[in-house]
């Protein structure tokens, strides 16, 4: 398996310029194709004549600022990126959305790396909503960017539909890994069976020929389940996080916590989740 085409949410004002310029480069590394998608809907503000009909003026206005925006999104994309082979979308709908159809295309998303500024859902990508109706393995820039040499990677692992679909997508990352951590977090009682389980997983890309592939298991619950992810993926250095994404509902994991919650703001590892 390999990545032979990429797709990133590109936004105007160098809002995603730390995403992109990653996003071609590691194009540029696999050979593949990146596709650029600039997506962006206007506002719905509840503004209105006495009559109850939206400002023609106001809406003008809006609709010309977007057609602005995606204009400039695409300079920045040519600008930015350089040697990759490439296409480009615009769209002017919901970025999120736009995403998920456009993933049809793409072997890989990469999302994060934004300096807007803004979550607001007309403008940026929603991660997690992105990941759960993508169909695709979501790759996220950390905050300050940076380009992407997986030497050291950690799998999180959690005997789930979601973690199996993570490792194999992240195959082409793992192949090229110098160390790969195997790493399961349980209560006492899931020891033996985190044992198994993370051996089965690193005989299985040994046979791959990944390297060095290290099952390893910590004890924890609760909360001291993420805290002790974090507490290995910082030791080990990694490089990169890879992890199933929403191992059950994303409310739930709203309310309570959860590790993909967790994840999805590492502020200086780069993450790929698959659901």
């Amino acid at each position: 398996m390999t990545y032979r085409t990429l797709l990133t949410h590109v936004q105007p004002y160098g809002w995603s310029d730390l995403r992109l310029e990653m996003a071609a480069a590691l194009a540029v590394d696999l050979d593949a194709v990146l596709i650029g998608l600039a997506a962006e809907s206007v506002p719905i503000y509840a503004v209105s004549d006495p009559y109850g009909m939206a400002a023609p003026q106001l809406t003008s206005i809006l609709v010309e600022q977007q057609t602005k925006n995606l204009e400039d999104a695409h300079t920045r994309f040519l600008e930015l990126a350089g040697r990759a082979q490439t296409q480009w979308r615009s769209i002017r709908d919901l970025p999120t959305p736009a995403m998920a159809r456009a993933a049809r295309s793409a072997d890989l998303i990469v999302v994060g790396g934004s300096s807007s500024g803004t979550d607001d859902k007309n403008y940026a990508v929603d991660i997690g909503e992105l990941v759960l109706t993508a169909g695709r393995p979501v790759l996220i820039v950390p905050q300050d960017g940076g380009f992407l040499a997986p030497k050291k990677i950690v799998i999180a692992w959690k005997d789930s539909r979601e973690s199996r679909r993570a490792v194999t997508d992240a195959m082409p990352f793992l192949e090229k890994a110098e160390e790969v951590m195997v790493l399961g977090v349980g209560s006492a009682e899931d020891t033996d069976n985190l044992h198994f389980e993370t051996k089965d997983v690193a005989d299985l890309l040994a046979r791959h020929g990944v390297k060095s592939c290290r099952p390893t298991v910590a004890a924890g619950t609760g909360e001291k389940v993420e805290a002790q992810i974090l507490a290995h993926i910082e030791a080990f250095d990694a490089d990169l996080v890879v992890a199933g994404g929403y191992g059950h509902s994303r409310a739930t994991e709203w309310v309570l916590g959860g590790v993909t919650r967790t994840l999805l703001h590492l502020p200086k590892r780069y993450v790929l989740l698959s659901h």
